[in-house]
């Protein structure tokens, strides 16, 4: 009997306890729970917060100071909003915001039975070895020491999975620091050598010291680290083919290596509707992988040294913009499809885009007709038939009717040559307006030219009046 009254005396307690509520809103359940296994650990030194906190038993020393610094983070945070917080945020300086800021690498535990360890955090989290980040137990405290990465420090490059700047510790080698590193990058072959260079003092002279990378030297503050290797040229190297192929898409290449005719064959040729004459290979300003490069620099480089005139210069930087931002490979594609073996040698580069359009049996006709608008190609037709076809000419239609060829966009005046540049599919024709010519624009003319008559006579007076002098 006094072991049933036991038995309910606990689950009325046990119940109790999970609907009871703290001020926050919060089980109380929880903080019970913690309170009967909850120990004691002391954090000093260079932290964002100096003092005693509840632990559990269960945690580990990376849980526990993560924790303690969400804490002080949180209650700073209150404090800058105006609420009264506990942790005064220009304390320690004020600068470290971030907790990988702070002396991860070198943490003292000290122990109540004098057992003294070196807690490496960032080697915990880089390897998930618990020897570096053990469970806590009652009175421990934990001393950071300051963080220094200004002069206490060491730096990985190379042929590493994680490059940067380390927080260097007493005993540090080759080792460890390719351990924070992550380990040597497995896309890179024939990795064996390391160069360290250490600066003097003074900071004037550098010594470069070459090592096998098994040897694990000891390493020394501000040592630059290089894990040597030639670097890996397996990179996604590929060329766009859109159009008129029979598999057209994203086509892996080789570097600087791979022909227009090898992409073309590996897209299974050309289909019948294809418009050889206007197809295009297109190389756009990202052909360039230059860190210095801009389209501004590139323009200034190569006005530097010009001669030109303020309104040929405007001509040429409208051409060499259109050189920047599409620049083409001049490719007779007809060749190419006869099997010319010149034409078919243009070497291709990662990011080219290969251009096939359809045939359009069209040409363009617009300006000062009646009616603009495609027309049906007709082989050997003349202007006046396109004219014809877009209801004649407007009233206000120049004499100056012009060829605008699809591919190149070049103009040429009908009048002077057409024999030489027939009409084509996929051309354009455009006709010119007249100026008109009214009464204003009459005077407007006039006084242009009394103005250079009064000047030019003013000119010759005073020329006149000089010989009599």
């Amino acid at each position: 009997m006094m072991k049933k009254g036991l038995v309910l005396l606990l689950f009325l307690f046990a119940c109790k306890i999970s609907f009871s509520q703290d001020d926050n809103g919060k089980s109380a359940r929880t903080n019970s729970m913690l309170n009967m296994y909850s120990i004691s650990v002391t954090i000093g030194g260079d932290f964002i917060t100096n003092g005693t906190f509840p632990a559990s038993s269960t945690e580990r020393v990376d849980q526990f100071v993560t924790r303690t610094y969400e804490a002080a983070i949180s209650q700073i945070n209150k404090s800058q909003a105006g609420q009264e917080g506990l942790i005064n945020p220009s304390q320690f300086g004020g600068s470290q915001t971030r907790l990988e800021n702070l002396s991860l690498r070198n943490i003292l535990l000290k122990r109540s039975s004098g057992e003294i360890m070196n807690i490496d955090l960032v080697k915990f989290r880089v390897t998930g070895d618990f020897k570096y980040n053990p469970y806590l137990k009652n009175e421990d405290v934990l001393i950071f020491a300051p963080a220094d990465f200004e002069r206490n420090f060491f730096t990985v490059y190379g042929a590493v999975n994680h490059t940067g700047k380390f927080l260097y510790t007493e005993g540090d080698k080759l080792s460890d620091a390719l351990i924070l590193a992550q380990g040597v990058n497995k896309a890179y072959e024939n990795v064996n050598k390391v160069e360290i260079d250490r600066l003097s003092y003074d900071g004037k002279k550098m010594d470069s010291v070459m090592v096998n990378i098994n040897d694990d030297v000891p390493l020394q503050r501000g040592d630059r680290i290089i894990v040597l290797a030639n670097e890996d040229e397996k990179k996604d190297f590929v060329v766009n083919v859109i159009g008129e192929v029979n598999r057209p898409g994203v086509i892996p290449i080789s570097k600087d290596n791979e022909t227009i005719k090898e992409v073309i064959d590996k897209c299974g040729g050309f289909k019948d509707d294809a418009d050889l004459y206007k197809a295009e290979l297109v190389r756009g300003a990202n052909a360039f992988k230059s860190l210095t490069f801009s389209n501004q620099l590139e323009q200034l480089r190569m006005l530097r040294m010009s001669t030109l005139v303020e309104e040929d210069t405007n001509y040429f930087n409208i051409d060499d913009m259109l050189r920047l931002q599409r620049g083409n490979g001049l490719i007779d594609f007809n060749k190419l499809a006869e099997g010319d073996t010149s034409a078919g040698n243009f070497k291709v580069r990662d990011g080219d885009v290969i251009y096939i359009p359809q045939k359009v049996n069209l040409v363009y006709i617009f300006g000062q007709v009646n009616n603009p608008g495609y027309v049906k190609y007709v082989k050997g037709e003349k202007i006046d038939y396109y004219i014809a076809q877009a209801e004649g000419l407007g009233e206000t239609a120049s004499g100056d009717m012009y060829l605008i060829k699809g591919k190149s966009r070049a103009w040429y005046n009908l009048k002077d040559k057409e024999v030489n540049n027939p009409i084509e599919p996929g051309d354009y024709i455009w006709i010119s307006k007249k100026t008109p010519r009214t009464f204003w624009y009459n005077v407007g003319k006039a006084t242009q030219l009394a103005s250079v008559i009064t000047g030019f006579a003013t000119i010759l007076l005073i020329y006149l009046q000089l010989r009599k002098m």
